[in-house]
C-alpha cells in the first residue's frame, strides 16, 4: 500500500517559482483574518495533483542518487518544470496550490479531506 505524506515539499519546490505580488498579498492577508475558502474543485484539484507530484518528487530521488551534482541539477530544474505543468493539469494556479498547501498544514480538517481524497485517487487506481 502507498503511504500518503503530507510535507511542504511541493509547496518548497514550487514556492521558489515567483508569484505576482498581488498574489503574495493575497496569501500574506488571508490567514490574518479569516482562512481562505477553498471550492471542492480545488481541493480535488489540489489532492490529485499532490499525489502526482510525490510519485514524481519519488522518483526523482532515486534518480538522482545516480547521478552527478551537476546532472543531478538539471534533472531537478526539469522535474519542478513539470511539477508546475502538473500543477496546471490539475486547475490550479501555483498561488492558490501554495495557499492551499498552507492550510492543509494548519487546518486538520483541511489536511484529513485532502487524504481522504488522495487515498480515494490510489485505490482506484
Amino acid at each position: 500500500m502507498h503511504a500518503i505524506f503530507f510535507t511542504a515539499a511541493p509547496l518548497a519546490l514550487l514556492a521558489a517559482v515567483p508569484t505576482p505580488a498581488s498574489s503574495r498579498e493575497h496569501i500574506k492577508q488571508s490567514p490574518a483574518v479569516v482562512p481562505p475558502q477553498f471550492s471542492p474543485r480545488q481541493i480535488h484539484g489540489y489532492a490529485a495533483a499532490l499525489l502526482e507530484i510525490q510519485k514524481m518528487q519519488q522518483m526523482l530521488a532515486a534518480r538522482t542518487a545516480k547521478l552527478g551534482p551537476e546532472q543531478a541539477t538539471v534533472l531537478k530544474s526539469r522535474a519542478q518544470s513539470e511539477m508546475i505543468q502538473i500543477v496546471k493539469r490539475h486547475g490550479l494556479d501555483l498561488p492558490d496550490f501554495n495557499a492551499i498547501s498552507v492550510e492543509v498544514e494548519r487546518q486538520r480538517r483541511l489536511a484529513h479531506q485532502v487524504k481522504q481524497l488522495m487515498m480515494e485517487q490510489l485505490l482506484s487506481i
